[in-house]
């Protein structure tokens, strides 16, 4: 079972580790309201168990940001060292991730078979 979502990728670019690991805290929880009674109606999204899921970061504005940096096309050095760089430290801060993989502006990231990240919710 293959799960996807997607984040601005370059907004993550700065974001320190404690900022990486409050961002992808296992599970939030819902503050006390009159609307929490929503949660009554949220399908299950849970990803089967023993299954890997594969999270993938897809940029946002990436030409943009590629036109900020005098990035050369098709593949500028610096652009594909900064993604790589980011993602190893995704890896090195996140240990239940198994491979990463970068194409184009995005970033997949599989996490084992056994990972609860994210309490397994797709969403």
């Amino acid at each position: 079972m293959w799960t996807s979502c997607t984040v601005k990728v370059h907004d993550c670019l700065a974001s320190t580790s404690a900022t990486l690991k409050r961002c992808l805290r296992l599970g939030v929880a819902m503050a006390k309201s009159k609307f929490e009674y929503v949660r009554d109606f949220e399908a299950d999204d849970t990803c089967l168990p023993q299954c890997w899921v594969v999270v993938r970061l897809d940029g946002r504005n990436f030409h943009r940001f590629a036109e900020k940096h005098n990035f050369a096309k098709p593949n500028d050095s610096r652009a594909l060292h900064l993604m790589n760089k980011c993602a190893q430290t995704v890896m090195e801060e996140l240990e239940d991730i198994v491979i990463a993989y970068g194409q184009s502006d995005e970033y997949s990231f599989v996490f084992r078979r056994k990972s609860n990240w994210f309490k397994r919710r797709a969403r």
